[in-house]
């Protein structure tokens, strides 16, 4: 009876491993015009597994190891956040549906003086470290950045400013987070709509066009950058890491390791670590 039971509880423990070992699929939609939703960030809470939908609003998130009563937490720029069991989720394809959000924005009157200033990180000479990505799915809905100070006075957003190590693709999209700093760490976003770019150059200070956005921010906040996607790997670009005997694709980042504030999470809902003396290669052109 005993040798029964001890077989039995081994199988309970069986099934409910391999209930919660899947691969999840799913699709996002918009909750009114019924529309998918291209890169949405889902992530089990306070760990690194996550993903973010394809170009069709699709997914596939696997929840190995997971326990049923883990929360994946669905956020997208615009959209109210989301919040489901992986219990909920354990069936052969999930619609989720989120509902956008409608921000009313209080009119804010601000006379620019025209006077251009560079805010963040704009040191990266050949000695300087590096930091970035390495694969083609590794970097998905992982962030990096670094905190900015951009003073009392509101300024708005010209430009960023991106000083590019190597990069192992023809293309790589990246989504760019602004949030509010408590505590020492990012919290709230502040950007009201997602705000894609591209790099195609593999080497050099990139600049992305942001006044067109009329961003208007002050203080101190945490700007990153989201991997989103990759495209066509360059062969004879690819790197070996960390002491790897094979080469892989790579993004690449120059860093400086003497001063400023590192901002990094390894998935959507992953914690945020925080390393001091040390950022990447940022900066933003702002009009006070």
């Amino acid at each position: 009876m005993k040798k029964r039971s001890v077989i039995l509880l081994t199988l309970l423990l069986l099934i409910t491993a391999y209930s919660y070992s899947q691969c999840v699929k799913g699709k996002v939609i918009d909750s009114e015009s019924k529309e998918s939703l291209s890169f949405v960030n889902m992530g089990i809470v306070n760990t690194s597994i996550g993903t973010i939908t394809d170009a069709k609003g699709e997914f596939e998130l696997y929840v190995s190891q997971v326990p049923a009563d883990a929360e994946l937490k669905i956020t997208m720029i615009g959209y109210e956040s989301k919040t489901i069991s992986i219990s909920e989720l354990a069936s052969d394809f999930c619609l989720i549906e989120l509902k956008k959000t409608f921000v009313e924005l209080k009119e804010i009157k601000v006379g620019f003086n025209g006077r251009i200033k560079n805010v963040g990180n704009i040191r990266a000479n050949n000695s300087a470290g590096v930091c970035g990505w390495g694969g083609t799915k590794f970097g998905k809905g992982h962030e990096l950045g670094l905190e900015l100070d951009l003073g009392d006075n509101l300024v708005r957003l010209e430009e960023l400013n991106l000083k590019m190590h190597k990069q192992s693709f023809d293309t790589c999209v990246f989504r760019l987070h602004i949030r509010e700093i408590e505590n020492g760490l990012p919290v709230t976003e502040l950007l009201h709509e997602n705000i894609y770019f591209e790099l195609t150059s593999s080497k050099g200070w990139q600049n992305i066009e942001l006044s067109d956005y009329n961003i208007v921010a002050n203080g101190k906040v945490a700007l990153t950058i989201e991997w989103i996607k990759v495209s066509n790997i360059i062969e004879d670009k690819l790197v070996k890491m960390n002491g790897s005997k094979k080469a892989r694709p790579v993004v690449l980042f120059k860093s400086c390791n003497k001063d400023g504030r590192f901002f990094i999470r390894k998935g959507s809902e992953a914690p945020w670590k925080c390393q001091e003396n040390s950022s990447p290669s940022f900066y933003i052109s702002v009009r006070e």
